[in-house]
């Protein structure tokens, strides 16, 4: 059940996180249109959770190797050299994210020095976790992908390419 709970906690959070979303904006919408009662103090959360988002979308990416990529080119390539290629993106991605989170953590803890956001007044490190809490997570499921790829295990199936 715990290991069930990991697998899925990208997910789970972002249609929590995407369900507030709509939610505050209907809310907000309907509100102003036609109460004329403007809530713009609540609709400001919604770029914040959209912050939230974004770093947990990353890591739900990585885990169903759903990533941005040029798939006409990779597609070509044969399956060694394919390997190779997701290899060297996990490495240089993961990279990235880790020095992001250790950077993240450093602006966290200067928010958490300047306790309230002046809009909503809520602590402002609430929005600033999400950057190093999703790019660890973008890590780990970036390592797991690794230890995937060493075991000789299929990689997730790739997303089909959504679009024109």
């Amino acid at each position: 059940m715990l290991r069930r709970a990991w697998d899925n906690l990208e997910e789970a959070l972002l249609c929590l996180l995407l369900s507030v979303m709509v939610l505050i904006t209907f809310v907000t919408v309907v509100t102003r249109y036609l109460f004329n009662i403007p809530l713009s103090y609540i609709d400001q959360l919604v770029p914040n959770l959209f912050v939230w988002v974004t770093f947990l979308g990353s890591s739900a990416a990585v885990k169903r190797h759903a990533h941005l990529g040029l798939s006409a080119l990779y597609d070509a390539m044969p399956a060694r050299l394919q390997r190779g290629v997701d290899v060297a993106v996990l490495l240089v991605t993961s990279g990235f994210f880790a020095v992001t989170a250790w950077y993240g953590v450093r602006v966290v803890l200067l928010q958490m020095e300047n306790k309230m956001m002046a809009s909503l007044g809520y602590p402002s490190w609430m929005i600033g976790l999400a950057v190093p809490a999703g790019a660890a997570l973008f890590v780990i499921r970036s390592l797991e992908a690794w230890r995937r790829h060493r075991r000789g295990l299929p990689a997730p199936p790739r997303e089909p390419a959504q679009g024109i």
